[in-house]
């Protein structure tokens, strides 16, 4: 493989729900997200925190060679960087019973979704114009998929620059009017000038939707495993 290549890691957090390797997990994850992992309700919410950060752990040791616990603090733009090692970049994400992380070497973004039934109408009220319009265009067997594939897609993008959610969903648009799906070479519109990135799709998940975006290096082809 491509050390260059952008990499996207995923793991079944299922295994931390039992107390006691939840209970192992927390003493191997920083001081903050285990803070944060104990202030969350649920054994399920805990594993999904508490997940994403090993499975950090692990994918950076995988490709780097570094183990053990790693510092992770906010960059200039707000976006968790690792203090120690700048130049490894990646991003989290986590959905149901699965985590998913991106690592590369330039700036990645990564978004997974569950999917159930979504309240479309809310289309209207976050997307961009032309994303509600070419949604409702589908036909209704395909407009659950077509939202998450928006939504997920949008989210990966907000998360690669850096600004998440203060960059509005509906200040930039994805160009899917060649289709019924969203394909890799679709562009993203930001104040009308396309935006220079890769995206990738990975539909391996039955009832999950994942996308990533990066630079111009690109992607692994394959979603890579990790076991917690």
């Amino acid at each position: 493989m491509e050390a260059t290549k952008t990499r996207i890691f995923i793991a079944d957090v299922r295994v931390l729900n039992e107390p006691h390797r939840l209970a192992a997990a927390m003493q191997v994850v920083s001081r903050a997200r285990r803070e944060k992992a104990e202030r969350l309700k649920t054994p399920e919410a805990k594993a999904l925190s508490v997940g994403a950060e090993i499975l950090l752990q692990q994918a950076v040791e995988r490709v780097h060679g570094i183990s053990g616990s790693l510092r992770i603090a906010p960059g200039e733009d707000g976006k968790p960087m690792l203090s120690d090692y700048p130049d490894i970049h990646f991003n989290l994400s986590h959905s149901g019973h699965y985590v998913v992380c991106g690592l590369g070497v330039q700036a990645v973004g990564v978004d997974i979704q569950k999917m159930e039934r979504p309240n479309l109408k809310l289309a209207r009220r976050f997307f961009a114009s032309s994303e509600a319009d070419w949604l409702w265009a589908l036909p209704a067997e395909q407009q659950i998929r077509g939202f998450y594939d928006l939504w997920t897609l949008k989210e990966a993008y907000m998360k690669y620059t850096g600004k998440g959610f203060r960059l509005p969903l509906h200040s930039f648009h994805v160009d899917c009017h060649h289709g019924e799906s969203i394909n890799p070479g679709t562009a993203i519109i930001l104040d009308e000038k396309s935006v220079p990135v890769v995206i990738k799709n990975y539909p391996d998940l039955e009832d999950y939707v994942i996308w990533s975006v990066t630079d111009t290096v690109g992607f692994q082809e394959k979603l890579e495993w990790i076991s917690l």
